[in-house]
């Protein structure tokens, strides 16, 4: 004795979403990668420009960006974990000079509760992101000081931090 077509195509449907689900699963989506629930290097900063009164513009591709309110503006390069640094807007993060280099830092995200590495980062060097800005060859970032432009090399990440 078979079942209607009508229940034979809802178990059909039923089994074909359970399959799906399943598979979803086991796939990361594209909002796991940005999860940071530890604290782990992100980046390299590698120019920090800081506020000192100056009227700073921001420009993408030429046309005017608003900048919030900020305390510093730091310049990064992605780190090889391919964490998007678009993922850290709204979120903490935290500045240790590099060992490698004295004119680099490392940028770690989720400085809460941050434990051994107290130490090593001063309250001066952690920062909430405010503005994600990402540079590409399409995208030329530039900065405007006082009489001077700043442009972001394509691939680096301009981070306002405050």
């Amino acid at each position: 004795m078979g079942f209607p077509n009508n229940t034979q195509a809802a178990v059909a449907l039923l089994l074909a979403l359970g399959q799906s689900v399943a598979v979803a699963q086991l796939r990361p989506s594209s909002t796991a990668k940005c999860d940071q629930t530890s604290m782990i290097r992100v980046a390299t900063i590698v120019d920090r420009i800081e506020h000192d009164r100056k009227e700073i513009q921001l420009y993408e591709a030429n046309r005017p960006l608003d900048l919030p309110w900020f305390s510093e503006i730091a310049v990064a390069v992605p780190g090889d974990d391919h964490v998007p640094l678009d993922c850290l807007q709204g979120s903490s993060v935290g500045l240790v000079r590099d060992d490698k280099s004295v004119n680099e830092w490392a940028l770690y995200s989720n400085m809460v509760g941050m434990g051994d590495r107290d130490a090593l980062t001063l309250a001066d060097n952690v920062f909430k992101v405010r503005k994600v800005v990402s540079c590409t060859s399409a995208h030329a970032i530039e900065l405007r000081m006082g009489g001077w432009v700043y442009r972001v090399k394509p691939g680096q990440v301009l981070l306002v931090l405050g």
